[in-house]
C-alpha cells in the first residue's frame, strides 16, 4: 500500500483539498507499482499556485517534479503528468533491463 501525505504549509487552501489531491495522487499507482510513498507540498506564490510531487519507489530512488499555474489544479494537472511521465519511464527502464539480462546466453 502506498503512503500519501499533502502539506499545506500555512493552511493556505481549504481543508477539503487535502483529499482531492490525495485522490488524484492514488492514481500514480497505475503507472508504477513499486511506489512506497508519495508527498505534495502545495503553495501559493502571489498570483500563482506551485505543486512539488515527491515520490519514493522501492531500492531508494526518488523522484522530484514541480509544476507552476495560474490555478491550483493547473499546477497539480501539470506535476502529475510529469511525474506520471517519470514514472512510466523509470518502469520502462527496469523492465527492459530485466528483459536484457534474462536473455539466455547473453
Amino acid at each position: 500500500m502506498m503512503k500519501t501525505q499533502v502539506d499545506v504549509p500555512h493552511h493556505e487552501y481549504p481543508s477539503d483539498v487535502r483529499a482531492f489531491v490525495e485522490e488524484r495522487l492514488a492514481g500514480l499507482s497505475r503507472f508504477n507499482d513499486r511506489i512506497v510513498s508519495l508527498r505534495a507540498l502545495l503553495e501559493r506564490e502571489r498570483e500563482s499556485h506551485r505543486v512539488e510531487l515527491v515520490a519514493s519507489v522501492a531500492h531508494g530512488q526518488t523522484f522530484v517534479v514541480d509544476a507552476h499555474g495560474d490555478f491550483l489544479n493547473q499546477a497539480l494537472d501539470q506535476a502529475l503528468h510529469r511525474m506520471t511521465h517519470v514514472l512510466a519511464r523509470q518502469k520502462d527502464k527496469r523492465v527492459e533491463r530485466h528483459r536484457r539480462h534474462g536473455r539466455p546466453g547473453h
